[in-house]
């Protein structure tokens, strides 16, 4: 997928906001984690066999379809045309983890890379944008952590009785999606990109422009992991035991 930036001209707006650019590098990062989602949830149906468990995964890709579309609309008000790349950097290196476990046609590990890391830090981020970013793109950010909630709180049942069944098994292949699908995450929200640009920002590297318009990186990648951990204690993987992990991801 191309990437492709520009502000409308059309718009006084996006010339006169000094903030137009810093929003729209954070609707592309959020168009393409959106994007991401809707290929996951269409792979996932490619290996349910349940005709309920198919639908219900088609139907979370429409959502997430839906969401894209929000957010490209959000950017537009602001005279922008939001970029998205897939194949961006960190967003490449997800998807791959995800159609791993798709190859292996394992539906627990897809429900945990989907909707326990990628929508916990969906969740965590869009809420905490939302309280910041100004009229309707706020609500839209607000309003769409909202809907990714509940894709995490629908997963949880399935995800806790399959750890019932055998908690050992459950908590090592948990561990070993941490140690891959986190580590990316994670250095996708340190405070500066240490292996160079993440192909989606418009210019220089957005995190050190989010002061501005009242976000921190630090912030965002701490409610991130904070409703990370709140997601495992859910799971009820004892929380000692999580916070080892996150404690030795990278910064």
């Amino acid at each position: 997928m191309e990437l492709v930036t520009k502000l409308n001209p059309d718009s006084a707006q996006a010339t006169l906001d000094p903030t137009a650019p810093i929003w729209q590098d954070v609707l592309a990062q959020a168009v393409t984690g959106e994007l991401i989602a809707v290929l996951n949830y269409t792979s996932l149906a490619g290996i349910c066999e349940d005709p309920e468990e198919i639908a219900e995964a088609l139907e979370h890709a429409e959502g997430e379809q839906g969401h894209a579309r929000a957010f490209t609309a959000e950017g537009k008000k602001l005279g922008i045309d939001v970029p998205s790349n897939v194949n961006a950097k960190y967003w490449k290196r997800l998807r791959a983890s995800f159609l791993r476990c798709v190859e292996e046609r394992d539906f627990i590990a897809c429900l945990i890379v989907q909707e326990v890391m990628l929508e916990s830090f969906a969740v965590a981020s869009y809420r905490r944008v939302g309280e910041v970013a100004p009229g309707s793109l706020g609500r839209t950010f607000a309003a769409i952590a909202a809907e990714e909630e509940d894709h995490i709180d629908h997963s949880i049942a399935i995800l806790r009785a399959e750890r019932e069944r055998d908690r050992a098994a459950f908590d090592e292949k948990l561990h070993g999606l941490h140690l891959e699908v986190m580590t990316t995450i994670a250095e996708m929200f340190a405070r500066e990109d240490k292996d160079g640009h993440c192909e989606l920002c418009h210019g220089a590297c957005v995190k050190q422009s989010l002061p501005v318009v009242g976000l921190t990186m630090g912030e965002l990648r701490g409610v991130a992991m904070q409703h990370y951990l709140k997601t495992l204690d859910l799971l009820g993987v004892p929380g000692e035991v999580t916070l080892m992990w996150v404690a030795q991801l990278p910064l």
